[in-house]
């Protein structure tokens, strides 16, 4: 198999592993949609969000684990009723990732 094919194949599980990411999440954290679809006030909310995915895919975080960090963010991030919904969710999506791949020794940078 070829770096192309390799490619392909990384980028079919991506559907998949959101899927499974939604799911898992809906009972939880619920990924942010109005009339059954995704919800992206901006371009780096869906960035955030396909970033997530495959992060966990590949560091085999579970979902119930990062459920419970996406929890915790939501928490400690608080309302505001002045921030878009996508905005504060994305941000505590962001949070949790970052928390649950720093629990794995993953380090930025």
């Amino acid at each position: 198999m070829n770096a192309l094919d390799r490619r392909v194949d990384r980028l079919k599980s991506v559907p998949a592993a959101l899927s499974e990411v939604d799911h898992g999440l809906a009972a939880v954290a619920p990924l942010p949609r109005a009339n059954g679809e995704l919800v992206f006030d901006e371009p780096w909310q869906g960035r955030a969000l396909g970033m997530g995915v495959v992060a966990l895919e590949r560091s085999g975080i579970s979902l119930v684990e990062f459920s419970r960090h996406l929890a915790e963010a939501v928490a400690s991030h608080g309302y505001d009723p002045a921030e878009p919904a996508a905005t504060a969710y994305y941000t505590a999506w962001l949070d949790a990732l970052e928390r649950a791949l720093a629990d794995r020794g993953v380090r930025a940078g």
